[in-house]
């Protein structure tokens, strides 16, 4: 195939990206290295904030832009006409398309395409602005860690930076209006921050649980460690644990009052439908956490520990219950 048709010659990541609203089956799915916790995440991460998004640039590469398909639609048919008209005008054509498919590019990344000579040139500069992929512009509401835009003052006035994702499967699909928690690293060179899909940057819809365990880090630093666990009437548990990507759930769950017991008094919740618990807002100091049937304390029946749980200061601890397999869903 030819080169200056980029949208059916990209290879791997790149030509999935591109080619998910025609072929969504055919996008390769973001292989991640490492995924945490919110706990850990928070620990590990530059710049925390919430923030509405003003807008996505360029427009083209937008997820939710109902455009995306006529662009890709005009770019292969002007592409045809070139590898079939050599003609300085079908070329002319196949240029001005590319700058109306990219209208809000930077004006120098405009003039790249404007003195462009051939179709190759053109596909080159169309797989680079891929690659860049997508530059967001959010409007900082709440600052949790970091200096996005200069500073975490609540009272200062509200401001606006500029974000960068991946296009395609590694990327966020901000979408403008809405209002996203932001994990992002800052490139203290290029003095650019990024995000993607291997973070716990989401909706703040969807951010219950890190909301949550923020309240406490931003508000009470010495009482700001979380303990998460699961209860599990699966003996065997650890062969199936993978240390490198966390996730909210563990095999057999079971159902279950959990007790977080201190010197000074004790604290309870219930495992959700994935044998899962949290306890937030905990100073440093030793603590024992035990499992009870439910129904507890009306009936007590112990199913698993007291198990002991040392606390540091802002730590983010984890245990496990194992508990008879007839105590399980």
């Amino acid at each position: 195939m030819h080169k200056a048709e980029p949208y059916a010659t990209l290879r791997g990541m790149r030509r999935a990206a591109l080619l998910w609203v025609l072929f969504p089956l055919a996008a390769l799915a973001c292989k991640c290295q490492l995924t945490m916790s919110a706990c850990n995440e928070v620990a590990a991460t530059d710049i925390i904030f919430v923030g509405a998004v003003e807008a996505v640039e360029p427009s083209f590469l937008d997820s939710w832009n109902a455009g995306q398909r006529a662009a890709l639609d005009l770019l292969n048919q002007e592409s045809a006409r070139a590898r079939s008209d050599r003609s300085p005008e079908a070329f002319a054509k196949l240029r001005d398309a590319y700058l109306k498919v990219f209208p809000d590019l930077p004006e120098d990344h405009k003039k790249r395409f404007a003195a462009a000579t051939s179709s190759d040139q053109l596909a080159e500069l169309f797989y680079w602005i891929l690659d860049h992929g997508k530059r967001v512009r959010l409007r900082v509401k709440t600052v949790f860690r970091g200096e996005p835009g200069g500073g975490d003052d609540d009272d200062a006035p509200a401001k606006t930076v500029e974000l960068w994702t991946a296009f395609g499967d590694c990327g966020i699909n901000f979408q403008a209006g809405e209002t996203y928690l932001v994990y992002a690293d800052d490139d203290e060179e290029s003095n650019t921050m990024t995000t993607g899909s291997c973070t716990r940057t989401r909706r703040l819809t969807d951010a219950g649980d890190d909301l949550a365990y923020l309240y406490f880090y931003k508000n009470y630093d010495d009482n700001a460690g979380r303990l998460e666990g699961f209860v599990t009437g699966d003996l065997l548990f650890l062969r199936d644990l993978d240390p490198a990507h966390y996730t909210g759930s563990i095999g057999a769950p079971v159902a279950a009052v959990v007790e977080l017991k201190s010197a000074e008094r004790s604290r309870y919740t219930e495992s959700d439908g994935h044998g899962r618990f949290v306890f937030d807002g905990l100073p440093a100091g030793d603590f024992t956490v035990s499992a009870y049937a439910p129904g507890y304390p009306a009936e007590i029946r112990l199913l698993a520990g007291p198990k002991p749980v040392r606390m540091e200061k802002r730590a983010c601890a984890a245990q496990v219950l194992v508990a008879p397999p007839s105590g399980g869903r």
